[in-house]
C-alpha cells in the first residue's frame, strides 16, 4: 500500500502542526477528552502510535548506553500518566515497543508497571524492534534499512486492521533522533528538536489513506524541575591496572608460572 502523506506547516511556537487533526474541526487531539476520541475515531480502522523518547539515563563516556537516572525514571511515570489520560474509557493499549537499548527497556518498564496497575494494558510481553535503535544520521537511518522497515511495520494500516475495522493504540519507546527521522520523512518538514526532552511524547496516526503527526515532542504533562534533554556522564574514575595473576606451577622441577600463549609461542620457536 502506498503512503499518502499530509505535509502541514509547522507552528514553531508550539511545535504541532497548524492544521493537523483527525477530525473535522481542526482540533488536535490532545485538546480532546477520552470520550471526544472516542467518538471521532472508531468508525473506520485507526492506528494511533503514541512515539516516547526514552528518560533521563547515565553513562561511561566510553559507553553508549546505560541506566535511568532518578529523574529519568520520574519522567517515565509522567509519560505513562500522561498515556493513560490519551485512552477513552474501557480502551486498553495493544503493545509496547521498544529499541534494544537499556534506557529504552527500562523507560518501557515503567510505563508498562502504571499502565498495568491502572488497567489500561493487558498483555504479557514487550516487543523489541532493533529498527528503533538510535542512528545520529538520517542518511545511515536510509541507507541501512531502518526507515523501510518501520514504514512497512508500523507507518500503514494491516489488512487485519482494514478486515476488522480495527483501532488500535500502540506505544513505542524509542530515541530522539529516530523520533526525529520519522516525524521528517512523514512530513518533509524537519521538526525542531530542541523541544525534545526526555520521556517527551509525539501522536503519529495512521488510517487507511494517510498518516497525521496529532503533536510532536509534548511533555507539558512533565514538570519543569525534571526537564532534561541530555543523558549525565558517571565520573571519570582512576584506572587501576591489576597485574594479571598467574598460577604458579611446578612441572618436571622447573619453578614457573603458567602463560596464556605458551602453546602458540612454542610452535613459532620451532621455525626460529
Amino acid at each position: 500500500m502506498s503512503i499518502l502523506v499530509k505535509r502541514y506547516p509547522w507552528s514553531a511556537n508550539t511545535n504541532v502542526h497548524s492544521e493537523t487533526s483527525f477530525t473535522t474541526d481542526n482540533t488536535s487531539l490532545s485538546d480532546l477528552s477520552p470520550s471526544e476520541i472516542s467518538r471521532t475515531n472508531y468508525s473506520k480502522p485507526v492506528r494511533h502510535l503514541y512515539l516516547i523518547r526514552h528518560g533521563q539515563y547515565q553513562r561511561e563516556r566510553s559507553e553508549s548506553d546505560g541506566h535511568l537516572t532518578a529523574k529519568g525514571q520520574k519522567q517515565a511515570l509522567y509519560a505513562a500518566n500522561f498515556l493513560i489520560s490519551q485512552l477513552p474509557e474501557n480502551v486498553l493499549f495493544d503493545s509496547l515497543t521498544h529499541s534494544d537499548m537499556i534506557r529504552t527497556r527500562e523507560t518501557a518498564t515503567i510505563i508498562y508497571k502504571q499502565l498495568k496497575l491502572m488497567n489500561k494494558i493487558d498483555i504479557e510481553y514487550f516487543s523489541i524492534d532493533t529498527d528503533f535503535r538510535e542512528h545520529n544520521l538520517l542518511f545511515g537511518f536510509l541507507i541501512e534499512g531502518n526507515w523501510h522497515a518501520l514504514k512497512r511495520d508500523y507507518f500503514h494500516l494491516k489488512k487485519q486492521f482494514l478486515k476488522n475495522n480495527q483501532t488500535t493504540f500502540e506505544i513505542i519507546v524509542a530515541h530522539r533522533n529516530i523520533i526525529g527521522h520519522c516525524i521528517e520523512l512523514l512530513t518533509m518538514i524537519q521538526p525542531d528538536k530542541s523541544v525534545a526532552y526526555n520521556a517527551s511524547i509525539t501522536h503519529i496516526i495512521v488510517d487507511e489513506r494517510s498518516v497525521l503527526i496529532d503533536y510532536a515532542y509534548k511533555h507539558d504533562f512533565i514538570p519543569d524541575e525534571l526537564l532534561t534533554m541530555w543523558e549525565i556522564y558517571l565520573p571519570i574514575q582512576e584506572n587501576h591496572h591489576h597485574e594479571q595473576q598467574y598460577v604458579h606451577s611446578d612441572i618436571n622441577g622447573i619453578q614457573g608460572r603458567e602463560r596464556k600463549g605458551c602453546c602458540i609461542r612454542l610452535f613459532l620457536s620451532c621455525f626460529r
